[in-house]
């Protein structure tokens, strides 16, 4: 007997979004396979931040259907969220605290056991354990982003969403992101990359997908991903599109 099939982990069916009479979002449709990596491809002012919003629970569609695991993801949001891991331009970070205040603060959220020393383990681990006691409105944006990674490293999401995660990152936070996506790809994690940027993780994608005026104008599945390959599939799918 055939195992069941397992439904997308995110499954969007003509999703649209509006701002009053703006249309950010119209007829959205494409999967997300458990296990899977796709790049998310657009210019500015394509939708691609609205919509990484929307899978994270954080804004709700103004149309069309957004699924998690085969439920609507209005129905599943608890169970997403505590499945989802996200870095995007908003650190989500408390500026107010230190880093490793907020650690600690996040691990107590996510039900983390020993949660002083998983913080501490996870602020070694993103190369911020010289600052724990440095309030976080001190870091720099690279730094800001590695403390979002050790978040990660503390969560242990499934499932990532993320937006821009390589800007602001020196060469060696550049490395340890790259590491740290390999490491979650090998673990059968599944993601979804929105970026400029066309470091290593853009050739962990195995689909590339992307956005034009708030529309699905490429889908496919895609093999050795570079910063060539996708500006060349800009050029091609999206109207001046800037090269890579």
């Amino acid at each position: 007997m055939q195992p069941p099939v397992q439904p997308p982990v995110f499954s969007l069916i003509s999703a649209a979004k509006r701002f009053g009479h703006r249309r950010v979002l119209e007829e959205v449709t494409f999967d997300l396979a458990d296990g899977e990596f796709a790049l998310l491809l657009g210019n500015n002012g394509a939708g691609k931040s609205t919509l990484l919003r929307i899978l994270s629970t954080l804004m709700r569609p103004s149309g069309g259907q957004v699924r998690f695991r085969g439920r609507p993801l209005h129905e599943a949001g608890e169970a997403a969220r505590r499945e989802l891991g996200m870095i995007s331009h908003e650190p989500r970070l408390y500026g107010d605290l230190t880093a490793g205040e907020n650690l600690r603060l996040f691990g107590a959220l996510y039900g983390v056991a020993d949660g002083a020393r998983s913080a501490a383990a996870a602020l070694e681990r993103a190369r911020l354990d010289h600052v724990p006691d440095v309030p976080v409105r001190a870091f720099s944006s690279g730094m800001t982003k590695r403390l979002a990674l050790a978040r990660l490293w503390l969560q242990r999401p499934r499932v990532l969403l993320l937006d821009e995660p390589y800007s602001g990152l020196d060469q060696a936070s550049l490395e340890l992101f790259d590491q740290y996506l390999r490491e979650f790809r090998a673990q059968g994690g599944t993601a979804l990359l929105v970026t400029h940027q066309f470091t290593g993780g853009v050739g962990l994608c195995g689909r590339a997908v992307i956005l034009h005026g708030g529309r699905v104008v490429y889908n496919q599945a895609a093999q050795d991903l570079d910063g060539a390959a996708c500006g060349r599939l800009l050029r091609e799918h999206a109207a001046g599109a800037a090269t890579a």
